[in-house]
């Protein structure tokens, strides 16, 4: 005679447990019911209030960097020239660090030794300090 061997695991039925409701009815499964509901609220995002959220997005969004950026944005062709404007534009100003979207990586070691001119090109153009350094990404 046979002895019956315990399960060890509960089988997963095959549908995803990507909503509240279906992660909770696995853990009910798992856990059972009690243990279940502080499990989900465990490992679930905690609310926040709003005006914290609002000076969290707020404060990266509200930085006079970006509206020099912008500037270099409507200029970039004028800057830069036609030919090369076609192939990179400016993505952030962080600390008067300019960084540059290349359209294709062959184009970074073009631009590369053109950084310094292309700094002096931008701090002409606007009247100020604005760029120190340039950084190059694909």
């Amino acid at each position: 005679m046979k002895e019956k061997v315990p399960d060890i695991c509960i089988p997963i039925p095959p549908r995803r447990y990507g909503s509240r409701r279906n992660r909770y009815e696995m853990l009910e499964q798992w856990y059972g019911t009690d243990r279940a509901k502080v499990e989900i609220s465990a490992h679930t995002c905690q609310p926040k209030k709003l005006d914290i959220l609002l000076d969290e997005v707020l404060t990266g969004i509200n930085r006079p960097e970006n509206g020099l950026l912008i500037r270099i944005k409507t200029q970039w062709a004028k800057i830069i020239g036609p030919n090369f404007s076609r192939f990179c534009e400016p993505e952030s100003l962080r600390e008067e660090i300019l960084t540059l979207k290349v359209r294709h990586s062959a184009l970074l070691m073009e631009l590369k030794p053109s950084c310094d001119i292309i700094c002096r090109k931008i701090n002409r153009e606007l009247g100020e300090n604005v760029c120190k350094e340039i950084r190059l990404t694909v």
